[in-house]
Formats: structure tokens, C-alpha cells, sequence
């Protein structure tokens, strides 16, 4: 019975983990969205990528880099300083 269990959740997570990433998809309308939220929050905005099922953009504001992670929603979710 508990072999059945973590069988179950097991199938259950591996759904729920390609149905989330599957939402995050890198297309010249998702970048352009990007790259407009973040000029508005007064980020420079270079190359934008797919990291781990979310978005990462290579920015800069205020003389430093950072990279802005985004899930599949356009909200950010990290910004780690580069």
C-alpha cells in the first residue's frame, strides 16, 4: 500500500511539474513583455533566457547587473545581483 502511495505521488508531482513548465514558454511576445515590465521598473534589459522553468533576464540599473528571475505569471520570483 505505501509502495502504491509514493508511486502515486510521484506520478502526481511529475504532472504538476511539466504542467508548470510548460507555461513558461520563451517567445518573441513573452521577451517583449519582459523586457517592457522591467524598463518600467528601470532596468536596462539584455538577453532573456529559460532557466529552471522560469524566466531570466540580464539586466542592469544603477551602474550594476542583476539577473531578474520570472515564473511563468511575469512576476518576479528573484533578482540575484551579477
Amino acid at each position: 500500500m505505501f509502495k502504491k502511495t509514493l508511486t502515486a505521488l510521484a506520478l502526481v508531482s511529475t504532472v504538476a511539474t511539466a504542467a508548470f513548465a510548460s507555461d513558461v514558454i520563451l517567445n518573441d511576445e513573452n521577451a517583449a513583455k519582459i523586457r517592457t515590465m522591467l524598463t518600467e521598473q528601470g532596468y536596462e534589459v539584455g538577453k532573456i533566457k529559460l532557466e529552471d522553468g522560469l524566466y531570466e533576464a540580464y539586466a542592469r540599473k544603477d551602474g550594476m547587473k542583476y539577473e531578474v528571475f520570472m515564473n511563468g505569471a511575469f512576476e518576479v520570483v528573484k533578482v540575484k545581483e551579477d
